[in-house]
């Protein structure tokens, strides 16, 4: 089965869900979306939970997003987060294979990864003491 690439959206963060198989031949894909997101300011959910089959090349797509969603120039709050379900063995295992968690959040649900980084985003609470 040849790899779907669905946008869902959600404030602040644009999700993006792979459907089947995704290597060499849906990356570029994969990676412009991401891109796109991060270009327009939001953060970013790529959700492989219903993935059957995911390579390197897609890996590299995930690594590179993280990479520019955390070191951003233009002083926004962006991010990049997995969603990987128990199920989907493969893909935990790629996932685990790589050490990708060391380096981006991964959730086991859609709903999880994309309030951790609303939350994230959110500006921190300044409080100010009289004294």
């Amino acid at each position: 089965m040849d790899g779907t690439l669905d946008i869902e959206y959600a404030p602040g963060v644009v999700v993006i869900v792979l459907r089947g198989e995704h290597d060499l031949s849906t990356q570029p894909r994969l990676q412009a979306t991401i891109d796109e997101a991060l270009s327009a300011g939001m953060s970013v959910v790529v959700d492989l939970s219903a993935v059957e089959f995911i390579d390197s090349t897609v890996l590299s797509s995930i690594l590179h997003g993280h990479k520019r969603a955390t070191n951003g120039d233009d002083g926004r709050e962006q991010g990049l987060a997995v969603v990987a379900s128990p199920g989907a063995r493969f893909v935990a295992r790629m996932l685990s294979l790589v050490h990708i968690d060391d380096h981006v959040g991964i959730h086991l649900s859609q709903d999880s990864a994309v309030v951790s980084l609303q939350r994230a985003s959110e500006p921190a609470e300044v409080v100010y003491e009289q004294g």
